[in-house]
């Protein structure tokens, strides 16, 4: 359409096509993302086909609502795409700059992640690089995760094994591979034993950091620190804060009825809700082990017992139980219209 570009990372540039064959008859939209070529100096050729081959793999096999549609991989010469679905609103982070949706709205938004990255981790897939840039947003505002490039499959084979099919959900005993040390997702989301590089780490854990660190994103419009890391003032206050309350508590997590480290009365954490503050305190214990899980978190958003649930506007899947159904609440997550200057700005 035109060569529009509506996405550019480190990797890949994202351009509109339309199609006149599929769909209903009329054309139809899709993104589609166009690899960079391969370059020679920086790995063979191999590497840079397995890690397209498997990103296309592991984005094919999943189908959740959540979670960006990946229809084809194509090649031409040796330029490779993705073809995936349009998202029409964009990324989340255009939508927190554009700073008009209400609490209620944000915490819409950060419901339909931790559904997608919990659908992920059942399925033995870690993201590794969630980021408000990675989350796109429907006409109908449905948030999906993009962007599998970074991704690994921690648990069970890998969709590239087995022809792109539909990953099962993994048991309680199966094994769970960590992940070696290394640089990996961005720097404000990552979690801090990327950057210590110093022992094997679960991606689940990661993951649930960067959706902590995404949370104060909707509510504050910019991450708390540029890194987890001791160059960072905040993250280094943080940091300190966390390191005294486990001295006092030294086995514990946090709960919604728990004390919890003074830096969460900061301005860092000034929430509005006494349990929105526990959740974002516990997703991001700077000790793996007694970090909350996604799915922990997600048991807050769908908590009855006066926590929540708090309201989404998006019900596929999880509406099935008439006992426990959610009232479907009309979120747009539309930004407002612009109106035109008469004097053309």
């Amino acid at each position: 359409m035109g060569k529009k570009k509506i996405g550019e990372g480190g990797a890949a540039d994202v351009q509109l096509m339309q199609s006149k064959t599929a769909g209903d008859g009329n054309a139809k939209t899709y993104a589609v993302k166009e690899f960079r070529p391969w370059d020679a100096e920086e790995e063979e050729e191999t590497e840079y086909v397995r890690k397209i081959k498997s990103e296309y793999a592991i984005a094919k096999s999943c189908e959740n609502p959540h979670i960006v549609q990946t229809f084809r991989l194509c090649t031409s010469g040796k330029e490779w795409f993705h073809v995936m679905e349009f998202c029409e609103l964009g990324d989340l982070n255009d939508l927190i700059k554009a700073d008009y949706m209400s609490q209620e709205d944000k915490n819409c938004m950060f419901k339909q992640l931790l559904r997608g990255v919990d659908y992920l981790h059942s399925r033995g897939i870690a993201h590794r690089d969630i980021k408000s840039e990675n989350l796109l947003v429907s006409k109908d505002g449905c948030l999906k995760i993009a962007d599998f490039g970074t991704s690994e499959v921690f648990c069970g084979q890998h969709p590239g094994l087995r022809h792109c099919r539909r990953p099962s959900i993994i048991s309680k005993d199966q094994e769970i591979r960590l992940c070696s040390p290394g640089m990996v997702g961005s720097r404000p989301y990552m979690a801090p034993e990327i950057y210590d590089r110093k022992h094997d780490y679960d991606p689940r854990c990661v993951d649930a950091w960067s959706c902590g660190i995404v949370y104060l994103s909707l509510c504050f419009g910019g991450t708390p620190w540029d890194a987890a890391s001791s160059e960072a003032k905040n993250y280094n206050a943080f940091l300190h804060s966390y390191e005294a309350w486990h001295e006092q508590h030294p086995t514990e997590r946090i709960t919604k009825l728990s004390s919890m480290p003074s830096i969460s009365q900061s301005s860092l954490f000034q929430l509005r809700t006494p349990h929105a503050r526990n959740m974002t305190m516990g997703l991001l214990d700077p000790t793996p082990s007694l970090r909350w899980t996604v799915k922990d978190a997600l048991e807050i958003t769908n908590d009855r017992e006066g926590w929540g649930p708090w309201p989404c506007c998006q019900q596929a899947g999880y509406s099935d139980d008439l006992a426990t159904r959610e009232k479907k609440v009309m979120h747009k997550h539309q930004p407002p219209k612009v109106k035109k200057s008469p004097f053309g700005k």
